[in-house]
Protein backbone atom coordinates (compact mmCIF):
# COMPACT_ATOMS: atom_id res chain seq x y z
CA UNK A 1 0.00 0.00 0.00
CA UNK A 2 1.04 3.59 -0.43
CA UNK A 3 0.92 6.23 2.24
CA UNK A 4 -1.11 5.90 5.40
CA UNK A 5 -1.61 8.92 7.61
CA UNK A 6 -0.39 7.77 11.00
CA UNK A 7 0.89 10.94 12.57
CA UNK A 8 -2.18 13.09 13.11
CA UNK A 9 -1.37 13.43 16.78
CA UNK A 10 2.39 12.97 16.63
CA UNK A 11 3.21 16.57 15.77
CA UNK A 12 1.18 17.86 18.71
CA UNK A 13 3.14 15.59 21.05
CA UNK A 14 6.46 16.63 19.59
CA UNK A 15 5.53 20.32 19.81
CA UNK A 16 4.68 19.96 23.47
CA UNK A 17 7.91 18.09 24.17
CA UNK A 18 10.00 20.56 22.20
CA UNK A 19 8.43 23.44 24.15
CA UNK A 20 9.29 21.68 27.37
CA UNK A 21 12.87 21.33 26.19
CA UNK A 22 13.09 25.05 25.47
CA UNK A 23 11.81 25.78 28.97
CA UNK A 24 14.82 24.15 30.48
CA UNK A 25 14.02 20.48 30.89
CA UNK A 26 16.94 18.04 30.56
CA UNK A 27 18.04 17.36 27.05
CA UNK A 28 20.62 14.96 25.73
CA UNK A 29 21.56 13.64 22.29
CA UNK A 30 24.31 11.13 21.73
CA UNK A 31 26.18 9.58 18.85
CA UNK A 32 24.84 6.41 17.28
CA UNK A 33 27.39 4.24 19.05
CA UNK A 34 26.30 5.47 22.48
CA UNK A 35 23.21 4.65 24.52
CA UNK A 36 20.35 6.29 22.60
CA UNK A 37 17.87 8.57 24.34
CA UNK A 38 15.45 11.10 22.93
CA UNK A 39 16.34 14.80 23.05
CA UNK A 40 13.42 15.30 25.43
CA UNK A 41 14.82 13.58 28.51
CA UNK A 42 16.05 10.19 29.59
CA UNK A 43 12.67 9.10 30.94
CA UNK A 44 10.81 9.67 27.66
CA UNK A 45 11.84 7.03 25.13
CA UNK A 46 9.20 7.93 22.53
CA UNK A 47 10.24 8.34 18.94
CA UNK A 48 9.26 11.62 17.30
CA UNK A 49 7.45 9.41 14.75
CA UNK A 50 5.35 7.62 17.38
CA UNK A 51 1.97 8.32 18.90
CA UNK A 52 1.89 6.34 22.09
CA UNK A 53 1.26 6.94 25.75
CA UNK A 54 4.11 8.26 27.82
CA UNK A 55 5.81 5.50 29.75
CA UNK A 56 9.21 4.84 31.24
CA UNK A 57 11.26 2.40 29.19
CA UNK A 58 14.93 1.41 29.43
CA UNK A 59 17.46 3.09 27.14
CA UNK A 60 18.59 1.20 24.08
CA UNK A 61 22.26 0.54 23.61
CA UNK A 62 22.47 2.02 20.12
CA UNK A 63 20.45 4.23 17.85
CA UNK A 64 20.19 1.37 15.38
CA UNK A 65 18.72 -0.89 18.04
CA UNK A 66 16.12 1.72 18.91
CA UNK A 67 15.27 2.33 15.25
CA UNK A 68 14.88 -1.39 14.56
CA UNK A 69 12.41 -1.66 17.41
CA UNK A 70 10.51 1.40 16.22
CA UNK A 71 10.24 -0.02 12.71
CA UNK A 72 8.69 -3.20 14.10
CA UNK A 73 6.13 -1.15 15.94
CA UNK A 74 5.42 0.94 12.85
CA UNK A 75 4.92 -2.19 10.74
CA UNK A 76 2.38 -3.50 13.22
CA UNK A 77 0.62 -0.15 13.31
CA UNK A 78 0.60 0.01 9.50
CA UNK A 79 -1.10 -3.35 9.36
CA UNK A 80 -3.71 -2.29 11.88
CA UNK A 81 -4.37 0.98 10.05
CA UNK A 82 -4.67 -0.83 6.74
CA UNK A 83 -7.35 -3.06 8.22
CA UNK A 84 -9.17 -0.05 9.61
CA UNK A 85 -9.08 1.58 6.18
CA UNK A 86 -11.03 -1.30 4.71
CA UNK A 87 -14.62 -0.51 3.90
CA UNK A 88 -16.42 -2.63 6.37
CA UNK A 89 -20.18 -2.16 6.41
CA UNK A 90 -22.76 -4.90 6.31
CA UNK A 91 -26.00 -3.01 6.04
CA UNK A 92 -27.13 -3.87 9.56
CA UNK A 93 -25.12 -1.51 11.72
CA UNK A 94 -26.39 1.87 12.91
CA UNK A 95 -25.04 5.07 11.46
CA UNK A 96 -22.90 6.76 14.08
CA UNK A 97 -21.05 10.00 13.58
CA UNK A 98 -20.26 13.12 15.58
CA UNK A 99 -19.25 16.68 14.84
CA UNK A 100 -20.56 19.68 12.98
CA UNK A 101 -21.78 19.77 9.39
CA UNK A 102 -18.45 21.24 8.31
CA UNK A 103 -16.44 18.42 9.82
CA UNK A 104 -19.02 15.64 9.71
CA UNK A 105 -18.10 12.24 8.39
CA UNK A 106 -20.24 10.57 5.78
CA UNK A 107 -21.02 6.96 6.57
CA UNK A 108 -21.85 4.31 4.07
CA UNK A 109 -25.44 3.23 4.51
CA UNK A 110 -24.10 -0.06 5.77
CA UNK A 111 -22.49 1.78 8.66
CA UNK A 112 -18.89 2.19 7.56
CA UNK A 113 -16.59 4.98 6.48
CA UNK A 114 -15.24 5.37 3.00
CA UNK A 115 -11.58 4.30 3.05
CA UNK A 116 -8.41 6.38 2.97
CA UNK A 117 -6.63 8.02 0.05
CA UNK A 118 -3.60 5.84 -0.10
CA UNK A 119 -4.55 5.35 -3.75
CA UNK A 120 -5.68 8.90 -4.38
CA UNK A 121 -8.92 10.39 -5.57
CA UNK A 122 -10.86 7.96 -7.76
CA UNK A 123 -12.65 10.88 -9.35
CA UNK A 124 -9.35 12.07 -10.83
CA UNK A 125 -8.36 8.75 -12.30
CA UNK A 126 -9.51 6.98 -15.41
CA UNK A 127 -10.07 3.28 -15.82
CA UNK A 128 -7.40 1.65 -17.92
CA UNK A 129 -8.33 0.45 -21.36
CA UNK A 130 -8.87 -3.31 -21.34
CA UNK A 131 -9.61 -5.94 -23.92
CA UNK A 132 -13.35 -6.50 -24.15
CA UNK A 133 -15.17 -9.78 -24.32
CA UNK A 134 -18.18 -8.96 -26.47
CA UNK A 135 -20.10 -11.84 -24.93
CA UNK A 136 -20.21 -10.06 -21.57
CA UNK A 137 -22.78 -7.36 -20.85
CA UNK A 138 -22.04 -3.70 -20.21
CA UNK A 139 -24.05 -0.97 -18.56
CA UNK A 140 -26.21 0.71 -21.18
CA UNK A 141 -27.04 4.35 -20.41
CA UNK A 142 -29.87 5.84 -22.42
CA UNK A 143 -31.69 9.14 -22.60
CA UNK A 144 -35.40 9.38 -21.75
CA UNK A 145 -36.22 10.11 -25.39
CA UNK A 146 -34.88 6.69 -26.33
CA UNK A 147 -37.17 4.92 -23.89
CA UNK A 148 -40.86 4.49 -23.31
CA UNK A 149 -40.59 7.00 -20.47
CA UNK A 150 -41.05 10.03 -22.68
CA UNK A 151 -43.66 11.99 -20.76
CA UNK A 152 -42.50 15.57 -20.30
CA UNK A 153 -43.54 15.41 -16.66
CA UNK A 154 -42.17 11.94 -16.10
CA UNK A 155 -43.89 8.99 -14.45
CA UNK A 156 -45.92 8.93 -11.30
CA UNK A 157 -44.51 7.35 -8.16
CA UNK A 158 -46.77 4.35 -8.64
CA UNK A 159 -45.58 3.87 -12.21
CA UNK A 160 -41.93 4.18 -11.17
CA UNK A 161 -42.34 1.56 -8.45
CA UNK A 162 -44.09 -0.83 -10.83
CA UNK A 163 -41.35 -0.37 -13.40
CA UNK A 164 -38.22 -0.45 -11.22
CA UNK A 165 -39.04 -2.59 -8.18
CA UNK A 166 -38.63 -5.90 -10.05
CA UNK A 167 -35.09 -4.76 -10.94
CA UNK A 168 -34.06 -4.14 -7.32
CA UNK A 169 -32.97 -7.07 -5.16
CA UNK A 170 -31.94 -7.71 -1.58
CA UNK A 171 -28.43 -9.05 -0.98
CA UNK A 172 -27.61 -11.12 2.09
CA UNK A 173 -23.95 -11.87 2.83
CA UNK A 174 -22.74 -14.17 5.62
CA UNK A 175 -19.40 -15.21 7.12
CA UNK A 176 -19.92 -18.93 7.66
CA UNK A 177 -17.19 -19.28 10.27
CA UNK A 178 -18.57 -16.58 12.56
CA UNK A 179 -22.19 -16.53 11.47
CA UNK A 180 -22.02 -12.76 11.12
CA UNK A 181 -23.28 -10.88 8.12
CA UNK A 182 -25.74 -8.33 6.89
CA UNK A 183 -28.15 -7.29 4.20
CA UNK A 184 -27.90 -4.71 1.47
CA UNK A 185 -29.50 -4.07 -1.89
CA UNK A 186 -28.61 -4.50 -5.54
CA UNK A 187 -29.73 -3.58 -9.06
CA UNK A 188 -30.19 -6.11 -11.87
CA UNK A 189 -28.23 -4.89 -14.89
CA UNK A 190 -28.65 -7.79 -17.35
CA UNK A 191 -31.11 -10.57 -18.11
CA UNK A 192 -28.41 -13.22 -17.64
CA UNK A 193 -27.97 -12.37 -13.96
CA UNK A 194 -25.36 -9.62 -13.44
CA UNK A 195 -26.21 -7.44 -10.44
CA UNK A 196 -24.63 -4.17 -9.23
CA UNK A 197 -24.21 -3.56 -5.49
CA UNK A 198 -21.79 -1.93 -3.04
CA UNK A 199 -18.42 -3.43 -2.17
CA UNK A 200 -19.05 -3.06 1.55
CA UNK A 201 -22.22 -5.14 1.31
CA UNK A 202 -20.33 -8.28 0.26
CA UNK A 203 -16.98 -7.99 2.05
CA UNK A 204 -15.84 -8.65 5.61
CA UNK A 205 -15.74 -5.54 7.75
CA UNK A 206 -12.34 -6.37 9.24
CA UNK A 207 -10.39 -7.94 6.41
CA UNK A 208 -12.10 -6.68 3.27
CA UNK A 209 -12.30 -10.28 2.03
CA UNK A 210 -15.42 -11.36 0.15
CA UNK A 211 -17.87 -13.08 2.50
CA UNK A 212 -18.46 -16.81 2.21
CA UNK A 213 -22.15 -17.07 1.34
CA UNK A 214 -24.03 -14.49 -0.68
CA UNK A 215 -27.72 -14.85 -1.50
CA UNK A 216 -29.81 -12.62 -3.74
CA UNK A 217 -33.54 -12.24 -3.11
CA UNK A 218 -35.80 -11.07 -5.92
CA UNK A 219 -38.68 -8.67 -5.30
CA UNK A 220 -41.07 -11.67 -5.26
CA UNK A 221 -39.00 -13.47 -2.61
CA UNK A 222 -37.30 -15.93 -4.96
CA UNK A 223 -33.68 -16.47 -3.91
CA UNK A 224 -30.50 -17.39 -5.79
CA UNK A 225 -26.94 -18.08 -4.64
CA UNK A 226 -24.61 -15.42 -5.98
CA UNK A 227 -20.95 -15.24 -6.96
CA UNK A 228 -18.88 -12.07 -6.67
CA UNK A 229 -17.47 -11.39 -10.13
CA UNK A 230 -15.48 -8.35 -9.01
CA UNK A 231 -15.37 -5.69 -6.35
CA UNK A 232 -13.60 -2.38 -5.85
CA UNK A 233 -13.35 -0.90 -2.39
CA UNK A 234 -12.07 2.43 -3.68
CA UNK A 235 -15.35 3.22 -5.44
CA UNK A 236 -17.46 0.95 -3.20
CA UNK A 237 -18.84 -0.98 -6.16
CA UNK A 238 -19.21 -4.72 -6.70
CA UNK A 239 -20.77 -6.98 -9.32
CA UNK A 240 -22.59 -10.22 -8.50
CA UNK A 241 -23.64 -13.01 -10.84
CA UNK A 242 -26.55 -15.36 -10.38
CA UNK A 243 -27.84 -18.16 -12.58
CA UNK A 244 -31.48 -17.30 -13.29
CA UNK A 245 -32.15 -20.97 -14.16
CA UNK A 246 -34.99 -20.22 -16.53
CA UNK A 247 -36.44 -17.37 -14.47
CA UNK A 248 -37.02 -14.17 -16.45
CA UNK A 249 -35.19 -11.25 -14.86
CA UNK A 250 -36.09 -7.59 -15.32
CA UNK A 251 -32.93 -5.52 -15.94
CA UNK A 252 -33.05 -1.91 -14.85
CA UNK A 253 -33.03 0.93 -17.32
CA UNK A 254 -30.05 3.20 -16.65
CA UNK A 255 -30.13 6.95 -17.18
CA UNK A 256 -27.60 9.71 -17.71
CA UNK A 257 -26.59 11.12 -14.32
CA UNK A 258 -24.80 13.99 -16.06
CA UNK A 259 -28.15 15.36 -17.19
CA UNK A 260 -29.53 15.72 -13.65
CA UNK A 261 -30.50 19.10 -12.23
CA UNK A 262 -30.82 20.12 -8.56
CA UNK A 263 -34.48 20.11 -7.60
CA UNK A 264 -35.41 17.14 -9.80
CA UNK A 265 -37.62 14.54 -8.20
CA UNK A 266 -35.94 11.22 -7.47
CA UNK A 267 -36.84 7.97 -5.75
CA UNK A 268 -34.79 5.37 -3.89
CA UNK A 269 -35.69 1.67 -3.78
CA UNK A 270 -33.87 -0.76 -1.52
CA UNK A 271 -34.10 -2.86 1.63
CA UNK A 272 -33.66 -0.53 4.62
CA UNK A 273 -33.27 -2.61 7.75
CA UNK A 274 -33.10 -5.95 5.97
CA UNK A 275 -35.30 -8.46 4.18
CA UNK A 276 -38.36 -7.59 6.26
CA UNK A 277 -38.55 -4.19 4.53
CA UNK A 278 -37.34 -5.29 1.09
CA UNK A 279 -38.17 -3.10 -1.91
CA UNK A 280 -39.12 -0.02 0.05
CA UNK A 281 -39.54 3.13 -2.03
CA UNK A 282 -38.76 6.62 -0.72
CA UNK A 283 -38.94 9.92 -2.54
CA UNK A 284 -37.18 13.25 -2.57
CA UNK A 285 -35.16 15.54 -4.78
CA UNK A 286 -31.70 16.00 -6.16
CA UNK A 287 -30.25 18.25 -3.47
CA UNK A 288 -26.92 18.86 -5.18
CA UNK A 289 -24.56 17.38 -7.74
CA UNK A 290 -20.84 16.62 -7.69
CA UNK A 291 -20.59 16.78 -3.92
CA UNK A 292 -16.95 16.07 -3.07
CA UNK A 293 -17.26 14.12 0.16
CA UNK A 294 -13.97 13.57 1.98
CA UNK A 295 -13.49 10.74 4.46
CA UNK A 296 -10.10 9.55 5.66
CA UNK A 297 -8.58 11.88 3.03
CA UNK A 298 -10.40 10.16 0.18
CA UNK A 299 -12.63 12.25 -2.04
CA UNK A 300 -15.70 10.88 -3.84
CA UNK A 301 -17.89 13.00 -6.10
CA UNK A 302 -21.47 11.97 -5.30
CA UNK A 303 -25.10 12.88 -5.92
CA UNK A 304 -26.72 14.42 -2.85
CA UNK A 305 -30.41 13.66 -2.24
CA UNK A 306 -32.99 14.11 0.49
CA UNK A 307 -34.69 10.82 -0.39
CA UNK A 308 -34.55 8.65 2.73
CA UNK A 309 -31.55 6.30 2.64
CA UNK A 310 -31.00 3.93 5.55
CA UNK A 311 -28.85 0.91 6.49
CA UNK A 312 -29.73 -1.81 4.00
CA UNK A 313 -30.29 0.62 1.13
CA UNK A 314 -26.61 0.24 0.25
CA UNK A 315 -26.28 -0.89 -3.35
CA UNK A 316 -29.86 -0.01 -4.22
CA UNK A 317 -31.25 2.30 -6.87
CA UNK A 318 -31.59 6.07 -7.05
CA UNK A 319 -34.15 6.67 -9.80
CA UNK A 320 -35.09 9.70 -11.87
CA UNK A 321 -38.61 10.75 -12.78
CA UNK A 322 -38.51 8.60 -15.92
CA UNK A 323 -37.91 5.39 -14.00
CA UNK A 324 -34.21 5.20 -14.91
CA UNK A 325 -31.54 4.25 -12.40
CA UNK A 326 -29.18 7.22 -12.27
CA UNK A 327 -27.23 6.32 -9.13
CA UNK A 328 -26.27 3.52 -6.74
CA UNK A 329 -27.21 4.53 -3.20
CA UNK A 330 -24.15 4.33 -0.99
CA UNK A 331 -23.86 6.85 1.81
CA UNK A 332 -25.68 8.96 4.36
CA UNK A 333 -24.74 11.72 6.74
CA UNK A 334 -25.27 9.92 10.01
CA UNK A 335 -25.58 12.73 12.53
CA UNK A 336 -28.81 12.32 14.45
CA UNK A 337 -29.76 16.00 14.29
CA UNK A 338 -29.35 16.17 10.50
CA UNK A 339 -31.85 14.60 8.12
CA UNK A 340 -32.26 14.30 4.40
CA UNK A 341 -28.56 14.06 3.56
CA UNK A 342 -28.11 10.95 1.46
CA UNK A 343 -25.60 10.25 -1.27
CA UNK A 344 -25.37 8.03 -4.33
CA UNK A 345 -22.67 7.05 -6.79
CA UNK A 346 -23.54 8.65 -10.17
CA UNK A 347 -24.32 6.09 -12.86
CA UNK A 348 -21.90 7.72 -15.29
CA UNK A 349 -19.16 7.22 -12.70
CA UNK A 350 -20.23 3.66 -11.94
CA UNK A 351 -20.48 2.48 -15.56
CA UNK A 352 -16.76 2.15 -16.43
CA UNK A 353 -16.05 0.57 -13.03
CA UNK A 354 -18.85 -1.97 -13.36
CA UNK A 355 -17.92 -2.77 -16.97
CA UNK A 356 -14.31 -3.47 -16.05
CA UNK A 357 -15.26 -5.52 -12.99
CA UNK A 358 -17.31 -7.73 -15.29
CA UNK A 359 -14.47 -8.01 -17.80
CA UNK A 360 -11.50 -8.38 -15.42
CA UNK A 361 -12.78 -8.81 -11.89
CA UNK A 362 -10.71 -5.81 -10.79
CA UNK A 363 -9.77 -2.28 -11.82
CA UNK A 364 -6.47 -2.04 -13.68
CA UNK A 365 -4.15 0.89 -14.19
CA UNK A 366 -4.25 2.61 -10.80
CA UNK A 367 -0.76 3.78 -9.82
CA UNK A 368 0.90 2.64 -6.62
CA UNK A 369 4.39 3.34 -5.31
CA UNK A 370 4.45 0.35 -3.00
CA UNK A 371 5.54 1.97 0.25
CA UNK A 372 4.07 3.07 3.56
CA UNK A 373 5.20 6.36 5.01
CA UNK A 374 4.56 9.03 7.59
CA UNK A 375 5.10 12.77 7.58
CA UNK A 376 8.19 14.37 9.05
CA UNK A 377 6.85 17.65 10.37
CA UNK A 378 8.66 20.96 10.47
CA UNK A 379 9.08 20.60 14.23
CA UNK A 380 10.58 17.12 13.98
CA UNK A 381 12.80 18.28 11.13
CA UNK A 382 14.19 21.11 13.24
CA UNK A 383 14.60 18.98 16.36
CA UNK A 384 16.48 16.15 14.65
CA UNK A 385 18.27 17.96 11.86
CA UNK A 386 16.59 15.97 9.11
CA UNK A 387 14.65 17.25 6.07
CA UNK A 388 10.92 17.74 6.16
CA UNK A 389 9.17 15.20 3.98
CA UNK A 390 7.83 11.65 4.18
CA UNK A 391 9.73 8.99 6.09
CA UNK A 392 9.46 5.52 4.52
CA UNK A 393 8.43 2.99 7.16
CA UNK A 394 7.83 -0.02 4.89
CA UNK A 395 8.63 -1.03 1.31
CA UNK A 396 6.67 -3.78 -0.43
CA UNK A 397 9.17 -6.36 -1.64
CA UNK A 398 7.11 -6.86 -4.82
CA UNK A 399 7.27 -3.21 -5.83
CA UNK A 400 9.49 -1.48 -8.36
CA UNK A 401 10.42 0.94 -5.57
CA UNK A 402 12.08 -1.94 -3.69
CA UNK A 403 13.94 -3.04 -6.82
CA UNK A 404 15.12 0.55 -7.38
CA UNK A 405 16.65 0.66 -3.90
CA UNK A 406 14.17 2.66 -1.82
CA UNK A 407 14.86 1.79 1.83
CA UNK A 408 13.08 2.02 5.14
CA UNK A 409 13.94 5.33 6.89
CA UNK A 410 14.58 7.13 3.61
CA UNK A 411 12.85 10.52 3.63
CA UNK A 412 11.08 11.50 0.42
CA UNK A 413 11.69 15.19 -0.22
CA UNK A 414 10.74 15.40 -3.90
CA UNK A 415 8.90 13.60 -6.67
CA UNK A 416 9.51 14.22 -10.37
CA UNK A 417 11.54 17.30 -9.50
CA UNK A 418 8.76 18.82 -7.40
CA UNK A 419 9.51 19.46 -3.73
CA UNK A 420 7.15 17.71 -1.32
CA UNK A 421 6.85 18.03 2.43
CA UNK A 422 4.05 15.58 3.20
CA UNK A 423 2.09 12.62 1.89
CA UNK A 424 -0.54 14.80 0.25
CA UNK A 425 2.15 16.34 -1.92
CA UNK A 426 3.42 12.94 -3.02
CA UNK A 427 -0.07 11.66 -3.77
CA UNK A 428 -0.95 14.82 -5.68
CA UNK A 429 1.82 14.12 -8.18
CA UNK A 430 1.33 10.35 -8.24
CA UNK A 431 -2.42 10.49 -8.81
CA UNK A 432 -1.95 12.36 -12.07
CA UNK A 433 -0.03 9.38 -13.43
CA UNK A 434 -0.96 5.81 -14.37
CA UNK A 435 0.50 2.42 -13.59
CA UNK A 436 3.63 1.96 -15.69
CA UNK A 437 4.51 5.65 -15.75
CA UNK A 438 8.02 6.50 -14.58
CA UNK A 439 8.59 8.57 -11.45
CA UNK A 440 11.74 9.91 -9.83
CA UNK A 441 11.97 10.23 -6.06
CA UNK A 442 14.42 12.51 -4.31
CA UNK A 443 15.47 10.79 -1.08
CA UNK A 444 17.42 11.78 2.01
CA UNK A 445 19.10 8.63 3.32
CA UNK A 446 19.24 8.85 7.10
CA UNK A 447 21.89 6.14 7.38
CA UNK A 448 24.42 8.17 5.35
CA UNK A 449 23.10 11.73 5.54
CA UNK A 450 23.25 11.99 1.75
CA UNK A 451 20.62 12.92 -0.85
CA UNK A 452 20.03 10.69 -3.87
CA UNK A 453 17.45 10.10 -6.61
CA UNK A 454 15.88 6.85 -7.74
CA UNK A 455 13.67 6.27 -10.78
CA UNK A 456 11.24 3.45 -11.44
CA UNK A 457 7.84 2.66 -12.97
CA UNK A 458 4.74 2.88 -10.83
CA UNK A 459 3.16 -0.46 -10.03
CA UNK A 460 -0.41 -1.41 -10.77
CA UNK A 461 -2.34 -1.33 -7.51
CA UNK A 462 -3.82 -4.75 -8.25
CA UNK A 463 -0.38 -6.35 -8.41
CA UNK A 464 0.42 -5.31 -4.85
CA UNK A 465 -2.85 -6.36 -3.25
CA UNK A 466 -2.71 -8.68 -0.27
CA UNK A 467 0.09 -9.22 2.21
CA UNK A 468 3.70 -8.72 1.22
CA UNK A 469 5.13 -12.29 1.03
CA UNK A 470 8.46 -11.10 2.45
CA UNK A 471 6.71 -9.70 5.52
CA UNK A 472 4.66 -12.87 5.89
CA UNK A 473 7.81 -15.00 5.71
CA UNK A 474 9.56 -12.80 8.25
CA UNK A 475 6.63 -13.06 10.64
CA UNK A 476 6.60 -16.83 10.27
CA UNK A 477 10.31 -17.02 11.01
CA UNK A 478 9.92 -14.80 14.05
CA UNK A 479 7.09 -16.99 15.29
CA UNK A 480 9.19 -20.10 14.80
CA UNK A 481 12.07 -18.52 16.70
CA UNK A 482 9.72 -17.55 19.50
CA UNK A 483 8.28 -21.06 19.64
CA UNK A 484 11.81 -22.45 19.77
CA UNK A 485 12.74 -20.14 22.64
CA UNK A 486 9.59 -21.07 24.50
CA UNK A 487 10.29 -24.78 24.10
CA UNK A 488 13.71 -24.34 25.71
CA UNK A 489 12.07 -23.32 28.95
CA UNK A 490 9.91 -26.44 29.08
CA UNK A 491 11.22 -29.25 31.23
CA UNK A 492 9.64 -32.66 31.67
CA UNK A 493 8.56 -32.81 35.33
CA UNK A 494 9.31 -36.53 35.41
CA UNK A 495 13.02 -35.76 35.00
CA UNK A 496 13.16 -35.05 38.68
CA UNK A 497 11.67 -38.41 39.53
CA UNK A 498 13.27 -40.76 37.03
CA UNK A 499 16.55 -39.02 36.32
CA UNK A 500 15.96 -38.65 32.60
Amino acid sequence: MDFENKNNNNNQQVDAQHTAQQQGQPSQTTQTEQSYQTPYGAQDMRSPFENQQAQQTPAYHTYQEWMAQEDKREAKRAKREARRAKWKGKGRKPLIVAGSIAAACVLLAGGIAIGGTIYGNPGNQTVAAVSTNSNLPTVQISSPSATSSTSSTGLSGEEIYTKVSPSVVSVQAVNLSSGEGGTGSGVIMSADGYIITNNHVVTDENTGVVLDKITVYMSDGTSFPAEVKGCDEQTDLAVLKIDPAGVTLTPAEFGDSNSLQPGEEVYAIGSPGGLELANTITGGHISALNRDITIDDRVMSLIQTDAAINPGNSGGALINKYGQVIGITSAKLGISYFEGLGFAIPMDTAKPIVDELIQNGYIAGRPQIGISGQNVSQQVSAAYGIPQGVRVIAVDSRSNAAAAGVQVNDIITGINGQEVTDMDGVNEVKDKLAAGDKITLTLYRMSTGKTLTVSFALNDQHDLEGDDPAVTQQQQQQQQQQDSRDSQYYQNPFNYFFGW
